[in-house]
Parts: structure tokens; sequence; C-alpha cells
């Protein structure tokens, strides 16, 4: 950009600012008030918290959870039952290390 250009920049967003400032000392009658000015609020009744769940409804997820955790489970009963003792035996050895080491 060239002075000029700067210049010609600079002179059109001191407009805008004149404009801003003009328009914020005169609010309009259908805007909202400004921090300064008092708002009377009408109160409204309290609104009654929502009742809770029924308990069949309730007893019917805690019944989906408690399946969903025995199919796991047996999934991992199953899964160990396949992997070799030792295997194992070596991995949760060497996790134990990891985890002194690291602490």
């Amino acid at each position: 950009m060239s002075n000029d250009d700067t210049a010609s920049e600079l002179q059109k967003l001191r407009a805008e600012m004149a404009a801003l400032k003009e328009a914020q000392q005169e609010p309009a009658a259908g805007s909202p008030p400004g921090p300064s000015e008092k708002v009377s609020i009408p109160e409204k009744p309290i609104v009654e918290a929502a009742a809770p769940a029924p308990a069949d409804e309730a007893e019917a997820g805690e019944e989906e959870v408690k399946s969903q955790l025995d199919e796991l489970a047996a999934l991992l009963e199953h899964e160990i039952r396949d992997l070799p003792t030792i295997t194992c035996l070596a991995v949760f050895s060497l996790g134990i290390l990891m985890g002194r080491l690291l602490r």
C-alpha cells in the first residue's frame, strides 16, 4: 500500500468511528438498553424441576448395563483362556517393572 492509500483508509476508518460514537450516544427507541440503563424484569413463576424417571425405566437401564458387563466378562474370559500362560505372566511382569521404574 502506498501512503495515499493508507491515508485514505485512515480517513474512512475515522469517519466510521465518528458515526459509531454518534450512534452510541443516541440510542434508537427500539434498541436494547445499555448497561447503565435500568431494566425492569417481570418476575416469572418458578418452574418446578422435572420429575425423575420412573423406577421401571431405571431398572431396565440397570439390567441393560448388567447384561453388557456380563457379556464383556465372558468375552474377556474366553480371550484370557486362549492366550498362553507364560506370555501373559511375562507381559504382566513387564508392566509391573515399567510401572515401578516410571514412578
